[in-house]
This record gives structure tokens, sequence and C-alpha cells, in this order.
């Protein structure tokens, strides 16, 4: 099989789902940068050679989107205060 034209989909167990989002362009776009940061970080670290060169953005995308959100969820459930932001903010 060609690798540069072949495609990687994953499979779906139990444990896994997949989850879409509608976001503003321009916060795609910085994402999107970060993870090519990211992914330029992860060749260039000598423990880089595990990720799988047909997907690595999807790979980036999915580390940061979960770590971020993991991150925000356990910050709301130590504080039970918090406040929803106004929805003219975002």
């Amino acid at each position: 099989m060609d690798e540069e034209n072949s495609v990687i989909v994953p499979v779906l167990t139990e444990n896994l789902t997949v989850m879409s989002f509608v976001v503003p362009k321009d916060f795609a776009d910085r994402v999107e940068l970060y993870a090519w940061k990211l992914i330029d970080a992860f060749e260039t670290h000598p423990a880089g050679s595990g990720m799988d060169p047909n997907n690595k953005m999807i790979q980036a995308l999915s580390f940061l989107i979960q770590t971020s959100l993991e991150g925000y969820m356990d910050l709301c459930l130590e504080n039970d205060d918090i406040i929803p932001p106004e929805i003219s903010d975002l």
C-alpha cells in the first residue's frame, strides 16, 4: 500500500466516540496552528517517533482538545460557584 495516499480510519470501540463542534474559523485556525507546533516539537523530540504519519494532525488535535477540556472541567468541578459566561461574550 502507498503510505502517502493511505488513510487510517480509527476503530471505534465502546470506549471511543466521535464528537463534532461548530467553532469560529479564527479559533479553529489558532488550535490548528498550535497542533502543528505540537507535531513539530514531537518530531524533534527523541521520543517522537511513535506518531502515525497518516494522522498526526488528528492525534495532535485530539490531545489538545481532551487535555484542555479535562482541565477546564476539573476546574469547574472544584468550584461549584462558577457562573457561565454570557452568550454575547462568546
